[in-house]
């Protein structure tokens, strides 16, 4: 789901960086006030839920991994619980994959001007080359 909005936040961008261009239509006060009245309070929404929920989760597993320090557990059920620094080493190599497949997505785009359904084409295609390699990273890993 963030992999969506990144990559929505990121077409969006390049939408908005065209502004002086003759490919935007013109943006009526109908359009803006649907974006006021019901886009702009959905996202508010959507990030102030997020925020709640990782704050949860947060505090959450830090009461967990408190309270797995106070049993005295076995190591072995310790390691399984608790991620290891490969995991945040995965999951660092995993966005970097996402978001520079994503970013020579759009830099393919500006290039075959004008945007239109080849471009979205070209997006899928180039996040679904950075989630292959991520793939065939994680493959190549020893476990």
């Amino acid at each position: 789901m963030k992999g969506f909005l990144l990559l929505l936040l990121f077409c969006l961008t390049t939408w908005g960086a065209s502004a002086q261009s003759a490919l935007m239509p013109a943006v009526d006060a109908n359009t803006l006030e649907l974006a006021r009245r019901v886009v702009f309070p959905a996202i508010a929404l959507f990030l102030l839920g997020h925020f709640i929920l990782a704050a949860i989760k947060l505090v959450l597993n830090y009461l967990l991994k408190r309270q797995i320090v106070a049993a005295a557990v076995s190591e072995s059920i310790v390691e399984r619980l608790l991620p290891g620094p490969q995991d945040e080493q995965n999951k660092v190599v995993k966005w970097v994959a996402l978001l520079l497949s994503s970013g020579a997505g759009l830099a393919v785009c500006n290039w075959y001007l004008p945007l239109g359904i080849h471009s979205i084409i070209i997006l899928l295609f180039s996040t679904a080359f950075g989630f292959l390699a991520y793939y065939l990273y994680l493959r190549r890993q020893p476990k």
